[in-house]
Formats: structure tokens, C-alpha cells, sequence
């Protein structure tokens, strides 16, 4: 039987009828993302009391525009956001969260994952932190989720595999459901799994987020892919579409503990 969250996040995230675009989800407009501005420099000049021809009246002052460059910090959306893992008590009966709570959850985790993709960030093997240059694939998932709810995420993505199978939240499969939903289908915010992508020495290598389907059907994920995938914003860290069938290597998806 489908629960009611699993059923509300299958409406909620098939909804969409709107086209990627400008590196944006579905058809809701998003308010885009302030960018830092370049706040020029007042340099004030030195004032001469005796001005001659030698020695002329600067003017009162110039406006030095310093060069734009890489983004000082790395904050994303929502900072102050957290997601309540609490489980609800009915009775003699508990719950999942609710589906206004998933939700909630799923906007925080698409609109963060959009913001990420915008740093332009390279696949770094063992990047735990944009300031480093990039991130890999776990350390992708760590930075978007470890701060809104999850922080006992682990590390690796044989570690974040374990979690989500310790927690009874893991589907095995070798194939991606062609619609999303469905008690053994695959959600928005489910967590993807892959082997042999390189000599782990580990059953799991790989790990991407799950984010839905556009109005043609098309899914995404997000996530680090590799050194020499690019998404949808021509990054290594960012949004890609995800094919739908037998997938080579794959191992299977599941939603993040505490949510379904």
C-alpha cells in the first residue's frame, strides 16, 4: 500500500509542466539568487593647499572598481532551516513525517542543489568543501544535507548506502522507474546508488539525489558525476538528467531516513 507521503510526494513532485530552464526546476519561477555586487572602492586623493603647475588640485576623489572574482563564501539557501526527523505518535500508531513536511523538505533540497550548480564547481575526489575547488560525489550530498536536518550523514557513499539500508529506506534495483512514485518507485529527494564507477574496493562508489521529472517526463538528479561529466550548467557539480531504465552499475535508491 502507498503511504500518504510517499502518494502526496508522487503528486506534488509529477506536477511539474514546465521545462528546465536557466538551470531552474519546473515551471514555478524561483526568485533567482542575489549576487554578491562589486562595491567599488573610494580611494580618496591627497588635497594640496598651494595648487600650481606642478602640484594641481586632485579631484575630490576616484572610484576603483576591483576585479570580480571567486565567490568569497559558499552559503546557501535556507541556512537556518531544519528539517524535524522526530517520528509522529498516533496512538498506538507512528508516523512519518507529513506531506507538508516532505515538501517543504524536497523545495529546501531542489533550491539548494540549483544554488550549488551555480558555483561553477569542478569533480574533486575527496572535496569535502566548494572552498576547495570542488567536491565528489559524497561530499556533494554531505554539504547539501548535513546542516538542514541529516547531520549524521556519513561521508562515503558506501557509508550513505549503509544509512539508508540501517534505516529500512532502501530499494534495490538495477533499474530506474520510467515514472516516479509507487511504493517501490523512485521519489524526488530519494538518494541514488551506483557500484564500479572506480576501484572503491566497496559494493557502492557512487551516490546522486534523486530531484523529479519535468513536464516531458525527463528526470534529474544532482550531484558530483565525475571529472569528465558536466551538467546542465557545464559543471561537474550540478544537475543532470538521469535515463531512466537498466542502468549499468546500479544498485538501488531510497529516501533519506526519517522522511518516508
Amino acid at each position: 500500500m502507498i503511504s500518504i507521503t510517499r502518494l502526496s510526494l508522487i503528486l506534488a513532485f509529477v506536477f511539474s509542466t514546465g521545462s528546465w530552464a536557466h538551470g531552474q526546476f519546473f515551471e514555478e519561477t524561483i526568485a533567482p539568487l542575489s549576487t554578491p555586487t562589486t562595491t567599488p572602492l573610494v580611494l580618496p586623493l591627497a588635497r594640496s593647499t598651494s595648487p600650481s603647475r606642478t602640484n594641481p588640485l586632485p579631484l575630490s576623489e576616484t572610484l576603483v572598481y576591483p576585479q570580480s572574482g571567486p565567490r568569497a563564501n559558499y552559503e546557501l539557501p535556507y541556512s537556518g532551516y531544519q528539517f524535524d526527523r522526530r517520528p509522529r505518535r498516533w496512538g498506538l500508531f507512528s508516523s512519518a513525517a507529513s506531506s507538508k513536511e516532505v515538501l517543504e523538505l524536497l523545495n529546501v533540497i531542489r533550491r539548494r542543489a540549483e544554488t550549488i550548480s551555480t558555483f561553477h564547481l569542478s569533480y574533486v575526489f575527496g572535496g569535502d568543501h566548494p572552498s576547495e575547488g570542488g567536491l565528489d560525489c559524497s561530499g556533494t550530498m554531505k554539504f547539501l544535507l548535513s546542516d538542514i536536518g541529516f547531520s549524521d550523514i556519513p561521508r562515503t557513499s558506501f557509508d550513505q548506502y549503509a544509512w539508508l539500508k540501517s534505516a529500512k529506506t532502501l530499494h534495490k534495483s538495477k533499474v530506474i522507474p520510467s515514472k516516479s512514485g509507487g511504493r517501490k518507485g523512485i521519489n524526488p529527494g530519494d538518494l541514488i546508488f551506483w557500484g564500479g564507477t572506480y576501484a572503491s574496493g566497496h559494493k557502492v562508489s557512487h551516490v546522486m539525489i534523486y530531484l523529479g521529472q519535468g513536464s516531458d517526463g525527463t528526470h534529474y538528479m544532482f550531484g558530483a558525476r565525475g571529472k569528465n561529466k558536466t551538467g546542465l550548467n557545464g559543471c561537474g557539480v550540478d544537475i543532470f538528467k538521469l535515463e531512466s531504465g537498466r542502468q549499468k552499475g546500479l544498485i538501488g535508491f531510497g529516501s533519506l531516513p526519517g522522511v518516508s
